[in-house]
């Protein structure tokens, strides 16, 4: 039922959630974005309490040792933003296009002149 206490609820807990990510993934993309990456995908579920977060980084080529240590790097600092309870993943994509998944946002994305 929309308006209701507990819908209200959810939708602020949700939306905590996302500023939360969104925030963190910012500051996890520092010094992280290589010319190679085309861009960085996220997604959530859960609550600050309990959830998880994936992010892709999706790059133009192959997936070397400096863009692991990247991605690795990013996944470190975003964990450190959160409890225990909320689960952290964050995947390096070698040779991506530049699609988004089901439940996934944008976080970064580079331009690139349309072919």
């Amino acid at each position: 039922m929309r308006g209701t206490r507990s819908d209200e609820g959810n939708t602020q807990i949700v939306a905590d959630m996302r500023t939360h990510v969104l925030l963190s993934m910012q500051r996890a993309l520092w010094e992280a974005v290589t010319a190679d990456l085309r861009g960085v995908t996220v997604s959530y579920e859960g609550s600050l309490d309990r959830g998880g977060v994936e992010a892709r980084f999706l790059y133009e080529g192959e997936v070397g040792d400096v863009q692991a240590e990247c991605v690795s790097l990013a996944e470190t600092h975003c964990i450190a933003d959160f409890p225990p309870a909320v689960s952290v993943a964050f995947h390096a994509v070698p040779n991506a296009t530049r699609d988004l998944l089901t439940d996934e946002e944008w976080v970064f994305l580079r331009w690139e002149p349309e072919t």
